[in-house]
């Protein structure tokens, strides 16, 4: 209450409280006889204010609305005498008391009402009041906030699926700004945000995290067993890395080899590797007693360090985890034995050379593969890049290669021939054309040829078999 009173104001209602409780007969000032019996208008006027100033004070309220001041009541009083408030609204004194009129007819006072009524409804102050309180009951604000928090999550998802787009097919991070762009031109709302390449390649990470966290929680929950490939490499940078998959059961189907983790080796010795792989499966979500119950493989190729009987990888793993046998990738074993035997078998040296030679003279010069180009299209073939044979790739990558030469020999020989008799090359350039042409073109090479192409499209027919997700091993 005292917070609607001003200091004035308290100051006498304090002293008006003080004398109606000590004093129930209101002490009067030294008047005349006549002012005390019959007290001027004003006089009656202030002191039924005061009265109901004592009593609403008493009631914990105060006569006048909250806004106002004592003094600002006084005056709206003195001012318009049929004002009234309670409980802190303000009405009039006179249309209180009228119920109708006095009419002694009732359709009569009943069509006043009406009329009352239908006045009140085309009032300015009515209708703003009615707007209002319509506005209030409707929750503008929180329906306005609950649809821009709608549209919000839904520009969020679009720019996600742009991005989960762009790391499936393997698009680079730049086309999602572009991505973004042809989707406005289509007439979509993708909001003002997470436009750039750099979002792109958050979101990326983000989403390749939940669904890993998603699969590992997969695979525990259906104690599904596991087997882990790892294979390391060194860049050209000299920075050593080592790739991790996981081999189990989603959702109760076929064992998949999923993608784990790329780990940055800090040391290529066997405890470093043993460290940083657990450390990996660790963050990845799997904890040491599911590893402990279900981890039953170990796959990697046939470095000392990783399969050393005495201090490699596998035995140290096979130390902590007793359940792990460990097996030396077979297509790595194959491509051992190629190795093994090209090494042995010497005759097919020269073979290699020719080979690398024609690689060599196509893949550096752009002259020379839109000459070669040009003939296969004169001879209806089509043009196919001419790569390695025999080197660190798998054999099915040789395979390729020798099989593009038979293809394209006949384009191949012409135009070495032509390149030899060429009157814009030089001597030496002309002379080495027609060594390559005589070589291509002898027997020896075409027998050559045709039995490397037997001979690698059988091993390679057993390293795809070897690399398919379903593959059975006899034992002789």
């Amino acid at each position: 209450m005292e917070k609607f009173l001003t200091k004035t104001t308290k100051t006498k209602v304090s002293q008006i409280i003080e004398i109606s409780l000590v004093k129930p007969n209101i002490v009067k000032t030294n008047k005349n006889s006549d002012d005390e019996d019959d007290p001027s208008p004003v006089a009656k006027k202030k002191s039924k204010m005061m009265c109901d100033i004592i009593n609403c004070i008493t009631k914990s309220s105060v006569p006048w609305p909250s806004d106002w001041s004592y003094d600002q009541w006084v005056e709206k009083k003195n001012k318009y005498p049929w004002l009234i408030c309670s409980d802190g609204k303000i009405g009039c004194e006179y249309c209180k008391s009228i119920d109708g009129g006095s009419n002694t007819v009732k359709s009569t006072r009943l069509t006043n009402l009406r009329h009352k009524i239908l006045k009140h409804k085309k009032s300015k102050a009515h209708i703003e009041t009615e707007k209002i309180s319509q506005q209030k009951s409707s929750n503008l604000l929180s329906k306005a906030f609950q649809i821009g928090q709608s549209n919000f999550y839904e520009t969020t998802q679009k720019i996600f699926r742009t991005a989960y787009y762009i790391a499936k097919y393997n698009r680079p991070y730049d086309d999602h700004s572009k991505l973004i762009e042809l989707q406005h031109l289509n007439g979509l709302n993708l909001g003002t945000t997470l436009h750039s390449r750099y979002s792109s390649t958050k979101i990326i990470s983000h989403i390749a995290d939940k669904m890993k966290t998603k699969i590992v929680q997969n695979i525990m929950a259906t104690a599904s067993k596991i087997s882990i490939l790892i294979d390391e490499s060194t860049t050209v940078s000299s920075l050593s890395g080592m790739v991790v998959y996981v081999k189990a059961s989603i959702l109760n189907s076929e064992p998949i080899f999923i993608f784990l983790d790329l780990v940055e080796l800090k040391s290529q010795t066997a405890s470093s590797i043993v460290s940083q792989l657990i450390e990996c499966l660790y963050a990845s979500g799997f904890t040491e007693n599911f590893l402990v119950e279900h981890w039953v493989s170990f796959v990697t190729d046939g470095a000392s360090v990783l399969l050393g009987k005495r201090n490699g990888v596998a035995v140290r793993l096979k130390e902590k985890y007793p359940l792990i046998f460990s097996w030396h990738c077979l297509n790595h074993r194959l491509e051992l034995a190629v190795g093994d035997t090209l090494k042995d078998i010497t005759a097919t040296n020269h073979f290699k050379h020719f080979l690398d030679s024609l690689y060599s003279l196509y893949s550096r010069s752009p002259k020379n593969q839109i000459e070669l180009k040009e003939h296969c299209t004169s001879l209806n073939e089509i043009f196919l890049k001419i790569g390695k044979v025999l080197d660190v790739r798998w054999v099915a990558s040789s395979f390729r290669t020798i099989s593009i030469i038979w293809k394209i020999y006949p384009a191949l020989y012409n135009h070495l021939i032509q390149a030899s008799q060429d009157k814009f090359r030089d001597g030496k350039i002309k002379s080495k054309y027609n060594g390559l042409s005589k070589r291509l073109g002898s027997i020896q090479f075409l027998l050559d040829l045709a039995l490397m192409c037997d001979v690698l499209f059988e091993i390679s027919q057993l390293s795809l078999d070897l690399q398919k997700t379903r593959s059975v091993s006899i034992a002789g």
